[in-house]
């Protein structure tokens, strides 16, 4: 079948630059449907872990111990800074970023269980390889294809697992019921207790392939601190702000990831046609990680045993990341809304409560549920 650049749809657009392709091939999963090597036998694994014995742990970690072990001082414990409390206080890695059954969900035979955790175990194990494997880079040009896939897809779940996360979807969940009850119900049922979890859990594993084909069109970076200053939180997946507004992953100049006190792991917009590009971090760059880490944190900022001094114990945190709503004339294809039809835009802020602004055509209604998760 012959196909132009009419039949596409792309006649007014126009080659603006052109980059090699480091990798040699497509860096698209399609979703999860086009997967080989080693992302093949990822989702192998994940599959296979679906009908195991539930296990016994019930205490699960939305950050995962072997990630926070980078800042640790002894493997053990790592230096945490409560944004709440201002407590800076040397804590067990078992104690951080966890919560009792936070992945528990029920199963289709009614019941509930703890098997996601099992399934996290594989996510972990994937974690750890492409955290060692950037921590130690030296050679881009050693980078193979499944390395980019792994890392796109570690990213993509890491940002997507947090207590964070779970908290913006009840935010956006609440602003859903109150404009349809009829449609949509609340994730948060005193007789279904196990109902975040569950949705907050099929919309990460339905959603993971998706968002790491975003990462992996991105140039990565790894910036290098020979002193050891990068600092990371409880969300440690980060999209800088912008104005106080989080940029979506498409338009996001940098997407974050610090994976030790010397290493980040930048994906940036500006590709360079590279595997990978090793910067020596300035001091405006780790400013921006700093930065980064303090307004995307939810709780708590971690450091190393140098860094416990420089943990920012005296600030005052009073905002973080909130659901955004506004209220525009136009779709996100630039389409024009007659009034009094409108079109409802979905971000994230930085702010002390939900950021609700809509239009006042009487078509919204309040949801002032949604200031119970903030």
């Amino acid at each position: 079948m012959a196909i132009d650049s009419a039949s596409l749809g792309l006649g007014d657009w126009k080659v603006v630059k052109r980059v090699r392709n480091p990798w040699g091939q497509v860096p698209l999963t399609v979703g999860g449907q086009a997967l080989h090597g080693r992302a093949r036998d990822y989702m192998d694994k994940l599959l296979s872990l679906q009908t195991a014995v539930d296990p016994v742990s019930r205490r699960h970690h939305y950050v995962p111990k072997a990630y926070l072990r980078q800042w640790s001082i002894d493997g053990k414990r790592v230096w945490a800074l409560d944004t709440v409390t201002g407590a800076v206080k040397l804590l067990g890695l078992a104690n951080v970023c966890v919560e009792e059954n936070f992945y528990r969900v029920i199963g289709p035979d009614g019941a509930a269980h703890n098997r996601v955790e099992l399934l996290f175990g594989v996510v972990d194990g994937e974690l750890r390889r492409v955290q060692t494997l950037f921590n130690q880079l030296e050679d881009p040009d050693n980078l193979e294809f499944d390395d980019l896939i792994g890392l796109g897809v570690t990213m993509a779940v890491q940002r997507m697992r947090t207590l964070q996360q779970r908290r913006l979807r009840q935010q956006h969940n609440a602003w859903l019921v109150a404009q349809n009850p009829r449609d949509f119900k609340a994730m948060n049922d005193l007789e279904n207790p196990h109902l975040a979890a569950g949705i907050h859990t099929k919309l990460l594993f339905s959603a993971m392939w998706e968002a790491a084909d975003v990462l992996t069109t991105r140039q990565i970076e790894v910036w290098h601190d020979p002193n050891g200053r990068f600092m990371t939180c409880d969300a440690p997946v980060l999209l800088p702000f912008r104005r106080n507004v989080r940029p979506s992953l498409v338009a996001a100049p940098y997407i974050v990831w610090p994976i030790s006190p010397h290493r980040v792991v930048a994906l940036g917009n500006d590709v360079l046609g590279e595997k990978a590009v090793i910067r020596e971090a300035t001091g405006k760059l780790v400013g921006v990680v700093r930065d980064a880490v303090e307004q995307g944190r939810e709780r708590m900022i971690f450091g190393n045993g140098e860094q416990s001094d420089r943990l920012p114990h005296t600030k005052k945190f009073r905002r973080r990341t909130q659901m955004r709503f506004r209220c525009s004339q136009r779709t996100p294809q630039g389409e024009y809304v007659e009034p009094p039809g409108c079109c409802v835009e979905q971000s994230e802020a930085f702010a002390v409560g939900p950021d609700v602004a809509l239009c006042g055509q009487d078509l919204h209604s309040p949801a002032a549920d949604m200031w119970l998760y903030t």
